[in-house]
């Protein structure tokens, strides 16, 4: 897109390649892309072009005088290469194809006086002519030969990262090269924002602990996404005088999809010129390229660590309850907490597993395989949640981490699912000569305190309370090859199954009242 801009009969043209364009007036607290300093009834930050799905759209950004196209102020309008646009005291008119394409985020303008690349030719209404004339691009000027010097020596400074280098370090080596690329700079400082906190600390710095920085301009850039240059003649108004300890500085954001992610400051104790408006364009490119770093980093090591964490946690849960964790792990939705409810808790007895300890290791891996894996696979089969499966004690609960309307049902058929599995394993392991276990299993609908407890480096799910011991009584209290249910859950699931009203003694828990289930009605769990 080209702007044409005319003050006082003085025109001139910028070229640009983004989506979006500030203008205003360049001021120590402000780098507008297109600067109309000349003009001093611009605002500093007057209005901005924005280019949205092929559209080419001006926003007034609440300046002095207005934004006024084709004679009316606006405040947002769509316009064309008709269009007459007047901010202060200047005429604008801008040059574009038709349908222009999005361009890439952050790319910045030509510098000033660049020759542009390409020339679009506008097409008036009444033209027939075909498409834009294209002009072969110029070669670069100096300054645009200087610039991409610059950021390709800047660009170089990741390939001696190494793979175990933290972020913090390779922040410090951006930043020291930074400070070489920039004439007059000295220092600098590259602030980070914690978007769970709110804080903005300073993340590398160099001279190291010599660099004030105001955290209050860090996040007035962030938030306003533009950088501006500071001098000491002008910020009175702005920082404490004793604090002052440079003469000329910038500051620019780190941003990314419009996400702040800190902010970059450079200063020089004893320059005595400001920086100039090459200084910030430049300093604006690097800002970005180090957002770039910065999110990769962070994407990384969140995802390590959701790996990490999913490894641990769900071995306890069926394949697709798995895979909408790993989702809401993935949205940062995963959150710390329990809470109390009536839950189905399903207690697995498995007697005389305890021999697989003195097997040979490979007996004890089928072992282990057979009689663990019957159980799990019934509990998964099912959508329930494992929270213990080692040694002879096994229990799960069902309905938990996400609420299930036919919990009770469920833990029911796991229990009928698991019995009929280990009466298959031991035929099979009696018939081979090789060691076999006894399955009990009771079931209860009781209190249950669950959910993820820890913190976000060693989280773990969690279920205990009432309802679990006392269905672990009823899986003592059950035979060989039996599954008991409690008056609870008789009472939720007595429509599906077959089942006799039973007393059982045990000689540690005395005596209880609970269901004998012979299965489910109408034949084997499905």
């Amino acid at each position: 897109m080209r702007v044409i801009y005319n003050y006082q009969g003085r025109e001139e043209i910028r070229t640009f390649e983004r989506n979006e364009i500030l203008i205003g007036r360049l001021s120590p607290l402000s780098a507008p892309d297109l600067d109309l300093g000349a003009d001093p009834t611009v605002s500093r930050k007057h209005c901005r072009i924005k280019v949205t799905n092929g559209e080419v759209w001006i926003e007034d950004s609440q300046s002095t005088n207005g934004t006024v196209v084709d004679g009316e102020y606006v405040e947002s309008t769509l316009v064309t290469p008709q269009s007459a646009i007047r901010t202060g005291e200047t005429s604008i008119r801008l040059e574009f194809a038709a349908a222009p394409a999005p361009g890439p985020v952050g790319v910045l303008p030509p510098k000033p006086g660049a020759a542009p690349k390409v020339a679009v030719v506008a097409k008036s209404a009444a033209a027939q002519s075909p498409a834009p004339a294209i002009v072969p691009a110029a070669a670069d000027t100096p300054a645009d030969a200087d610039f991409k010097r610059r950021l390709a020596s800047l660009y170089k400074v990741p390939l001696s990262f190494t793979p175990d280098m933290r972020l913090p370090e390779m922040l410090q080596a951006i930043l020291a090269r930074v400070i070489s690329l920039i004439p007059g700079a000295k220092r600098g400082a590259l602030m980070l924002h914690d978007p769970a906190s709110g804080r903005v600390q300073v993340g590398a710095s160099l001279p190291q602990g010599e660099v004030i920085v105001s955290e209050s301009l860090a996040r007035r850039v962030m938030e306003e996404g533009h950088g501006f240059i500071l001098h000491r003649d002008n910020e009175d108004s702005l920082l404490d005088k004793k604090l002052v300890t440079f003469e000329t500085g910038m500051y620019a954001p780190l941003l990314l999809k419009e996400k702040p992610l800190g902010a970059i400051y450079l200063d020089d104790p004893a320059h005595p010129e400001p920086f100039s408006e090459d200084d910030m364009q430049f300093l604006l490119a690097v800002a970005h390229y180090i957002a770039v770093i910065i999110f990769n980093q962070d994407l990384q090591s969140k995802n390590a660590h959701n790996a990490s964490l999913l490894n641990r946690i769900t071995v306890k849960f069926p394949p697709r309850v798995q895979e909408r964790l790993l989702e809401n792990l993935r949205l940062e939705r995963l959150h710390l907490g329990t809470q109390k409810s009536e839950l189905p808790v399903l207690f697995v007895d498995l007697r005389g597993f305890a021999v697989v300890a003195g097997l040979p290791p490979a007996d004890a891996s089928v072992m282990l395989r057979d009689y663990l894996g019957a159980v799990t696979d019934a509990v998964f089969r099912y959508d329930g949640t494992l929270i213990k499966a080692s040694g002879e004690e096994i229990f799960a609960v069902f309905g938990s981490p996400e609420p299930d309307l036919q919990q009770n049902e469920k833990a029911v058929c796991a229990a009928l699912a698991m019995e009929q599995a280990i009466k298959e394993i031991n035929t099979r392991r009696t018939a081979q000569k090789a060691a076999h276990c006894e399955l009990a299993v009771g079931v209860h609908i009781g209190e249950v305190l669950h959910g993820f407890v820890g913190t976000g480096e060693r989280m773990d799910f969690i279920a205990l309370g009432a309802g679990i011991t006392r269905a672990s009584h009823y899986s003592k209290g059950a035979r060989n090859g039996e599954v008991l249910i409690g008056p609870e859950v008789y009472q939720k699931v007595f429509k599906i199954i077959e089942a006799d009203r039973t007393t059982v003694v045990h000689k540690e828990l005395g005596e209880f009242h609970c269901y004998r289930v012979k299965g489910l009605k109408g034949g084997k769990p499905a």
